[in-house]
């Protein structure tokens, strides 16, 4: 097995690394942006044609992200032993035939499997998993600000606009049709351009050969016996729920605070477009700092925004602070990504994301069903923002613990696949 004399981040990424990542690009957004981007608008139209209520058609999204978190750590180790391209071709057609099957059902049941069965498993395998573990395995150099690049909410901040007016033209069984037809037209062939490895090498895990998988990873067992991966996933979590609860709740608590329902729809519009610099400030941080310190130093502003929003300020600084805390939420897949690759290598790097995918799970359920419940007993959501100021304490230590420790060890050999 060859080892690398230089470090892996200084190896230079393989000519084809900008192929790999414009197809991670494209599949992350088509998958993730048209569902999310498209469902609060489609709702009413839901409710008339399968005649159902708001609350039974809202379902659909809830149900869509347990799926897809259910499943990330068997789709963690599935891309791991599948060949990563097919993996990313049957989301993009689980994705397709998830539209498809919007556009023709008049069944609610059926509506709930296209949510549940459909898009939660291409949730997993093509917007998330499956393009950020592309990304990975090909980018040594600027591996964060990779990350960060392709991660740009570039189609869910364009999908709500265009849908709205498209809505006024086109039956949405029509839009349905054709945001299937989108996926099997451009993403389907897309995917088929995707390389499972580079022909160069890959860092892994950072043990003795007889303690790690044939592939030079870590298994789930090994993973989840590591004080430092629950340190790096727990960093990441932290700022990840926070995003989840302020992005869900920031109009009822802006309405709170005695914003006008207008002025708090513009807070939420503030963080999701200031988002979108995070997301490449926060990789290009990651590269120079290492993935876990980048979530220290994410954790350590954040408990200081958080703190600062307890005092209510006025509506200008409220729209820094919180354009702030969106810039920073966007930052932790692309620090989560180089810190997972860099302490566990590249090898070891989709059952990881796909672990912290589901260990997030129950932190961002309750942070927004417990919220809510504060709200309503107390009449005020401090004490929930206090609660998340308090996780971005502990994720400043978190993160600090998990730079420590063995780093890479050498790459892997070449595996046999031809480009």
């Amino acid at each position: 097995m060859a080892l690398a004399s230089s470090p892996a981040s200084d190896a230079p990424n393989h000519p084809l690394a900008v192929r790999m990542g414009v197809v991670a690009g494209v599949s992350h957004n088509l998958v993730i942006g048209l569902i999310m981007g498209s469902f609060g608008l489609m709702l009413a139209s839901v409710e008339d044609r399968l005649g159902v209520s708001g609350e039974a058609a809202a379902v659909g999204i809830p149900l869509t992200l347990v799926g897809s978190s259910v499943l990330a750590p068997f789709v963690g180790v599935l891309i791991a032993k599948v060949s990563l391209r097919l993996l990313l071709l049957a989301g993009a057609l689980l994705a397709a035939t998830g539209y498809f099957t919007l556009a023709f059902t008049q069944s609610y049941a059926l509506y709930l499997v296209a949510y549940g069965l459909l898009f939660g498993p291409a949730l997993s395998l093509a917007g998330s998993i499956g393009p950020a573990t592309l990304v990975t395995r090909w980018f040594n150099r600027n591996r964060g600000l990779a990350l960060g690049i392709v991660h740009l909410p570039i189609v869910i901040a364009i999908v709500p606009w265009s849908l709205d007016r498209a809505l006024t033209v086109y039956a949405s069984t029509t839009l349905y049709l054709f945001m299937g037809v989108l996926i099997a037209v451009l993403l389907v062939p897309l995917t088929l351009l995707a390389v499972d490895h580079p022909p160069t090498a890959e860092t892994l895990a950072p043990e003795p050969a007889e303690k790690r998988t044939a592939d030079g990873s870590f298994s789930v067992a090994q993973l989840l016996a590591r004080p430092r991966f629950w340190a790096i996933c727990l960093a990441a979590i932290a700022s990840m729920t926070s995003s989840v609860m302020l992005g869900s709740l920031l109009v009822p608590i802006g309405v709170s605070w005695g914003f006008a329902r207008s002025e708090a729809a513009i807070l939420q519009s503030i963080m999701a477009a200031v988002g979108i610099l995070g997301s490449i400030l926060f990789g290009w941080v990651a590269d120079k700092l290492g993935g876990a310190r980048s979530l220290a130093l994410i954790a350590f502003n954040c408990a200081l925004l958080w703190t600062v929003l307890l005092m209510h300020p006025p509506f200008a600084a409220t729209a820094v602070v919180v354009g702030l805390i969106g810039m920073h939420g966007a930052g932790a897949i692309p620090t989560l990504g180089r810190g997972l690759s860099d302490s566990f290598g590249q090898a070891s790097y989709s059952r990881g994301f796909g672990l912290s995918t589901m260990i997030g799970l129950p932190f961002i359920g309750t942070a927004i069903i417990g919220s809510e419940r504060v709200f309503s007993v107390t009449g005020s959501y401090d004490l929930a923002i206090t609660s998340i100021a308090c996780f971005f304490v502990i994720a400043i230590f978190l993160g600090l613990y998990g730079a420590t420790g063995a780093k890479l060890q050498g790459p892997l050999a070449a595996p046999a696949e031809a480009i």
